[in-house]
């Protein structure tokens, strides 16, 4: 038990933009696995809404947690805390603007414990933030930040822009803006083609899962050519690995799911109409989709379209009426004159990396039954293949719409060719009955299993012992000054002619959150070598002679085992 309930404050997004699906206020909190003192045992930090502090707790040798305290985690913070993440000594963490619209105040908040100090950082934007990752996009052996736009304050759906930041002398400063690049909600640096350079991949909403290609690090778009610019969805988390063992890896994107009052396709697809309508200066909200006919008609009922949009009073006088009619026939030529987003894909789905395109699969039922926001990939029972955990449900719904709730968390036991089964709950023992949103992967007791921790809005946090897994073998990079744990390093362990799947560290991943940087690699028998690719390309391999619960390698291929 670690006692932690995320703090969170009614805030009332309708009265800003009363026709909106469902509330955007209410969208953390991220969690993560970070070792904050640099004792060898990784830390666990929970973000926090508006009114309450950030949740640093510190792991006491694998026997427990305690609550940081000292300042600067002493402060209340004044606005909701998206994506939690550890580099150095200090902690980087979203500051939302969604509630305030506010461009005064820094993006990303800053603690450094070392210092007891904090403070804001990156000039304000008027984007809110969503997703944060860290990667060495420029091969300078530092790690650099991506700041992703969520949305624009009280202009949903219009896209947000995102900033790519390079470190330089630890100092992030804004090396490229992606414009309007869509309303992003997870984010991660991963190197899909092997070259030794992350890729960037965000999630988003009313859009695609998004590639952009590094390019002696400045990020070139490159959805359309691989396969992925067809499938617009209500993307939540993303997030990368092996699925298959092919040694590529696949992107696995969290969605909406399929156990809902919405229904879309290809071609009939969901859309959302916006622009200003009442002539009041702001964004209206038109929602649509295709009936058994082929019209396109109101997704919304007339009750709530008739306060947000009053001027259709004067053409309809009943509901009878709105219920007969399609969107042409309500909105005639105004709907022309509006900006319109789709989707067509709301299955949370795995993308298998093909080298020149990615193939895509939905993963099983039990993934659709609730909407998905975190995605962690592991090997959670140690058998060699790698696994998926989905958290899940969304309950801050419009009025006329019900909570969805069917969730209680997933894992998804990979067969190591890129099938996967669900785990129930009685047999996983993960049963998180509330709005999941963050999780996280990581020993934190040093055993060789993973540990599981998922975060709650406006609830208890969720951490989750793993005691029926086989222990793993443990793997420990020592990464240079600007990136002490191997940040975008791949690992891979070989059982002789074979090879295992490929493990890749992220700092930012699934939603709004952070994995251990510590690796456990599930056996399926005993390896004899350990691969790695560290980021910029160079590769090692060393002989695993040995039986070890942990390995520990160096930049310069120094090998120690712990037993």
């Amino acid at each position: 038990m670690i006692g932690h309930v995320h703090h969170e404050e009614p805030y009332n997004d309708f009265e800003r933009q009363p026709l909106l699906g469902r509330k955007l206020s209410q969208l953390g909190p991220g969690v993560g696995w970070y070792d904050v003192d640099g004792d060898g045992w990784e830390d666990l930090i929970i973000g926090s809404g508006r009114g309450g502090r950030l949740g640093v707790y510190h792991n006491e040798g694998g026997r427990g947690f305690k609550a940081m305290s000292q300042a600067p985690l002493d402060r209340v913070v004044g606005r909701d805390q998206t994506t939690v993440l550890g580099m150095g000594s200090t902690l980087i963490v979203g500051s939302s603007n969604y509630e305030d619209g506010q461009t005064n105040g820094g993006c990303v908040r800053i603690y450094d414990l070392q210092r007891q100090v904090g403070g804001d950082s990156i000039l304000g934007e008027p984007f809110s933030r969503g997703p944060l990752a860290l990667g060495d996009i420029d091969g300078d052996g530092t790690l650099d930040l991506f700041v992703g736009g969520r949305c624009v304050p009280g202009r949903y759906p219009e896209p947000a822009d995102s900033l790519l930041l390079r470190n330089q002398g630890g100092k992030f400063v804004v090396a490229q803006r992606l414009e309007k690049v869509g309303l992003v909600s997870g984010a991660v640096f991963s190197d899909l083609d092997g070259d030794g350079r992350p890729e960037l991949i965000l999630a988003c909403e009313w859009g695609p899962v998004r590639v952009f290609g590094n390019r002696a690090g400045r990020y070139v778009e490159l959805t359309q050519e691989l396969g992925l610019a067809e499938y617009t969805g209500w993307w939540n988390g993303v997030t990368t690995g092996d699925l298959d063992g092919d040694g590529r890896l696949d992107i696995i994107a969290s969605n909406w799911g399929l156990n809902s009052k919405y229904r879309t396709s290809r071609a009939q697809p969901l859309r959302l109409y916006y622009g200003d309508l009442t002539g009041g200066g702001g964004v209206d909200l038109v929602e649509g989709y295709y009936d058994e006919r082929g019209r396109e008609v109101p997704a919304r009922g007339w009750t709530a379209v008739k306060m947000g949009l009053p001027f259709l009073q004067e053409k309809i006088d009943s509901y009878e009426a709105y219920g007969r009619a399609s969107l042409a026939q309500l909105y005639g030529e105004k709907l022309a004159g509006l900006s319109v987003v789709g989707v067509n894909t709301l299955a949370t789905t795995v993308f298998y990396n093909r080298g020149d395109h990615f193939e895509a699969k939905e993963l099983p039922l039990e993934a659709q039954l609730a909407p998905a926001y975190g995605v962690g990939v592991g090997d959670l029972d140690g058998d060699g293949n790698e696994d998926l955990f989905l958290s899940q449900n969304f309950f801050a719904m419009n009025a006329e719409t019900g909570r969805n709730d069917a969730g209680r968390g997933l894992w998804l036991r990979g067969d190591g060719q890129g099938g996967f089964k669900a785990v129930s709950g009685q047999e996983s023992g993960v049963k998180v009955y509330g709005e999941g949103r963050g999780c996280a992967l990581g020993d934190y007791d040093g055993d060789g299993r993973v540990d599981l921790v998922v975060a709650q809005n406006g609830a208890a946090t969720k951490l989750y012992h793993n005691v029926g897994g086989k222990p793993g073998l443990r793997v420990r990079l020592k990464g240079g000054a600007g990136n002490p744990t191997g940040v975008g390093a791949q690992l891979r362990l070989i059982y002789g002619e074979r090879k295992g799947p490929v493990r890749e560290i992220h700092a930012g991943s699934g939603y709004w959150s952070q994995d251990g940087a510590v690796q456990v690699l599930g056996m399926a028998e005993t390896p004899t070598q350990l691969w790695v690719r560290w980021p910029g390309g160079r590769e090692t391999t060393v002989a695993i002679s040995q039986p070890a619960r942990e390995v520990r390698l160096d930049l310069n291929g120094k090998l120690d085992f712990l037993h």
